[in-house]
């Protein structure tokens, strides 16, 4: 197995291990070291002892194969934050239910409860029973969560 592929596993297998979604992970250079940069979610949202356990985990393994990491790294485990644009389809249906504010290349950005979310577009049911829309995914420029205050 070539080495990228074993480390997906590796990752993956880390993330079941805690019953965690990964969101996304990243491997860059900063300076000398290496860092490996994953983000988890769940459903009710992440904790910081399950940041803790999947970089046990995944540090555990990768000790395990050192060949998998050449030289020296950094691994870094977190939510992704509530500022973070929402981006593949198993985004948006991670935040089913929450407010989403989506920019369109259309026109002004709405606001509405995420209602579903497919290949093609999103569902959202806009404020103050204005009812409901179908956006196509072509048209987001960005969308994120709108914390509601």
């Amino acid at each position: 197995m070539v080495s990228q592929e074993k480390l997906n596993a590796l990752i993956a297998e880390a993330c079941e291990a805690q019953h965690v979604t990964l969101v996304e992970a990243d491997m860059f250079r900063a300076g000398k070291r290496k860092t490996l940069r994953l983000y988890i979610d769940k459903p009710e949202g992440v904790s910081i002892d399950d940041c803790s356990a999947v970089s046990r985990y995944l540090s555990d393994a990768l000790d395990q194969n050192p060949d998998l990491i050449e030289g020296a790294y950094t691994l870094e485990v977190s939510s992704p934050g509530l500022d973070r644009p929402l981006k593949s389809v198993a985004d948006f249906l991670r935040n089913k239910g929450r407010f989403i504010r989506v920019t369109r290349s259309t026109g002004k950005p709405l606001t509405g409860k995420l209602v579903d979310a497919d290949e093609q577009s999103l569902k959202l049911s806009l404020k103050g029973n204005a009812g409901e829309i179908d956006v196509p995914l072509a048209e987001v420029l960005v969308a994120k969560v709108d914390v509601q205050i």
